[in-house]
């Protein structure tokens, strides 16, 4: 069985690594863009396939539930991630985030595949399983978010620079890239309030709680509100542009440093 976990984990990061390349090479101009244009993207799907796979199987063997385990935690953000850009990449031009989305999901499995299946602190294990699960909705999704302002900061760069856009990477739209932070805050944000909230009550019910959580916490709610701000001021006021694109990316990079913090925390032996 382990011989078995081990191929399809291989499998899925070649897959994942293979879609990257692809997706590269479309938004390079390269001369591999005589390719389908399906191919990046199915392979992405391919990769997240057997990731998933290498998920239930490598649970089932540990006997430890996916929602408790920071080597399934990263694997689960990075699928949400896959499955949001899946979904919103239909009838879009989007190969540049589709490359990121695949490196991303790779960076993950890798990871977590170095730290292992640790079980973290339950405590109420509905209330923790409900915390848990919001939040790494959220934070794939708001992931995605953040990278496709990147893009849209990165095109909007080049269009006020006046630079050839036939001549350099070939970015997708910025309306498209707008049209998708928007719809990917209405998802995240609130399954991140969600997440907040339940956090809050978790944290009633334990007796200490470390410097480390405290950051964490920290982290967490100044990307929540950033965020929040982001989708409300859309909302009421209609804005757009390059402000709500720094800010979009300024809550993901929280979100990200949150993951990290976790990732450190269990490399250097803290759990997971």
């Amino acid at each position: 069985m382990n011989q078995l976990i081990s191929a399809i984990f291989v499998a899925s990061a070649a897959s994942y690594l293979a879609s990257c390349a692809l997706f590269v090479a479309r938004i390079r101009r390269s001369p591999t863009t005589h390719l389908r244009p399906q191919w990046p993207p199915r392979l992405l799907e391919i990769g997240a396939g057997l990731h998933l796979t290498y998920l239930v199987l490598y649970s089932v063997v540990d006997r430890l539930c996916p929602l408790f385990s920071l080597h399934s935690a990263l694997g689960i953000v990075s699928l949400v991630g896959v499955v949001a850009y899946a979904i919103l990449s239909r009838g879009r031009r989007l190969d540049a985030l589709g490359g990121f989305v695949a490196a991303l999901a790779a960076l993950f499995l890798v990871t977590a595949h170095g730290i292992g299946a640790r079980p973290t602190s339950t405590g109420d294990r509905w209330l923790v399983a409900v915390h848990i699960t919001a939040n790494l909705l959220g934070g794939g999704v708001l992931l995605v978010a953040g990278c496709a302002s990147a893009f849209y900061l990165w095109s909007e760069r080049r269009l006020r620079r006046r630079r050839s856009l036939a001549r350099g990477p070939r970015l997708p739209p910025l309306e498209s890239l707008d049209a998708v932070v928007h719809r990917l805050l209405w998802f995240g944000v609130p399954l991140l309030t969600i997440g907040i909230v339940t956090g809050r009550m978790v944290i009633e019910h334990v007796e200490t709680v470390s410097a480390g959580e405290r950051v964490r916490a920290v982290l967490s709610i100044a990307s929540w509100l950033l965020l929040l701000a982001v989708l409300l001021l859309r909302q009421l006021r209609g804005w757009r542009g390059r402000r709500p694109a720094y800010a979009a990316l300024g809550g993901a990079v929280g979100i990200l440093l949150v993951i990290a913090l976790y990732v450190a925390r269990a490399l250097l032996g803290d759990g997971g």
